[in-house]
């Protein structure tokens, strides 16, 4: 073997006195950390997102029961008032003719339930159902 042939075989193999250390060096652990800390952030928007979409549906259910309650109640007595049930929410009825149907005894009344609330953030929401009743001559509003 010639002289030149050792030489870069040496070089080949040749290592820096430093020893490898194996691991993370600091700016692989705080990019690490930066995206585990933006991720989490994320996370629990997306949680407190469902949370809230789950709480306004659970408000519209409970305001459209109260309204189908009251809606009851107006077709066996047909009187515009307001009010407010024990939870909070606030109801108004709304009695008005309709249509006369032609050639018959019968008029339509149109009568409409509104239920009013404020949500978490303090913002006003509605929940409006509308029905018609058959009336006739002799019944009175």
């Amino acid at each position: 073997m010639k002289k030149s042939e050792v030489k870069n075989q040496k070089s080949k193999g040749f290592r820096n006195n430093k020893k490898e250390v194996a691991g993370f060096t600091l700016i692989e652990v705080i990019i690490a950390m930066v995206i585990l800390s933006i991720s989490l952030v994320l996370v629990m928007q997306l949680f407190a997102g469902g949370l809230r979409a789950a709480r306004t549906s659970c408000d519209y259910s409970r305001a459209i029961i109260h309204a189908k309650d009251k809606m009851s109640d107006l077709f066996a007595n047909p009187v515009q008032e307001t009010g407010s049930f024990d939870d909070g929410y606030r109801w108004e009825t709304e009695v008005q003719p309709y249509k006369e149907l032609e050639e018959s005894q019968l008029k339509l009344m149109e009568i409409k339930v509104k239920v009013m609330w404020d949500d978490v953030r303090k913002k006003p929401r509605t929940v409006e159902l509308v029905g018609l009743k058959v009336i006739t001559d002799e019944e009175n509003l």
